[in-house]
This record gives structure tokens, sequence and C-alpha cells, in this order.
């Protein structure tokens, strides 16, 4: 078989792939953009918190499973955007969601403070830590612009 041969077969493969996917959706059960039951700012701070390359940080599945379990809140480890969910589904009062900026940021500043720890051990990754406890600091202040925009105004 050659190329030309392989690159039409493959198209032919895509091309049923999008065939059945419309056939299955015909009834709009699988539309990925109907909003959810969740305020915007959940999708703000899931995309400016949760991403380690905006906050230097990974929140990992046990992660927000721990700091549910400081607000005595319990969940199943899933997928991290549901657990995520999961987490901040409760918040209702502008308490709530100080209670919930308390728990990222105790985790935050532990995780910050083994980044310091292994700066300290291996200078030679200084440069590398501090940016990541930097784009941590930023986190805590926008974790507290959302807290102003969306709980005080």
């Amino acid at each position: 078989m050659d190329m030309k041969d392989l690159n039409e077969l493959r198209g032919e493969f895509e091309q049923m792939q999008r065939q059945a996917m419309n056939q299955s959706c015909e009834d709009d059960s699988c539309d990925m953009d109907t909003p959810e039951d969740y305020p915007d700012y959940l999708r703000a701070i899931y995309a400016e918190i949760m991403p380690p390359a905006k906050s230097g940080i990974y929140f990992s599945r046990w992660d927000l499973k721990r700091m549910a379990q400081g607000l005595d809140e319990s969940f199943a480890i899933d997928v991290r955007e549901r657990m995520f969910k999961n987490f901040m589904q409760w918040v209702a009062t502008p308490d709530d969601f100080r209670a919930v900026i308390e728990q990222f940021s105790t985790n935050m500043d532990m995780k910050c403070d083994m980044y310091k720890e292994y700066s300290e051990k291996y200078p030679a990754s200084k440069e590398i830590f501090d940016v990541k406890i930097e784009k941590a600091e930023k986190s805590k202040r926008y974790f507290e612009k959302v807290y102003k925009e969306f709980f005080t105004e």
C-alpha cells in the first residue's frame, strides 16, 4: 500500500467518523456548548488557577480531595475538572468562597514552601522555582480579584 492509498483510506475513515458523530448528535444530546449551572467565576478560576503553567502549582486530584475535606466536604476521586466542579458547587455565600480561597492559599503556600526548600538544596534550580512561586502569588491575588468582583459588588 503506498502513501496515496493510505491518505485516501484515512480521509474515508475520518469522513465516516464525522457522519457517525453527526447522526448520533441529531437530537442535540451531545452538544458541548450547553451552559452549566455554575457561575462564570468557576470557569474563570478553572482557566486561571488550575493549569500549572498559569498558577505555578499543580493541583492534583488528591489535593482537591484534601482541600474539600478541610471544609467537611467529600467526593470521589474523578477527573480533575469534575472534582473541581464538585468542590466548588457548594459555594453559595461570600463566606463559603472565602473558605475555598483559604484552602487553595494554604495548598499553594505548602507547595511554595517545598519549592523554596528545593531551591535552597539545589541552587541551580532556584530561577525555575522562583517563577513558580511568583505565579502562585499572582494566583492568590487573582482569587482576591474574583472575590471582589463576584461576592462584594
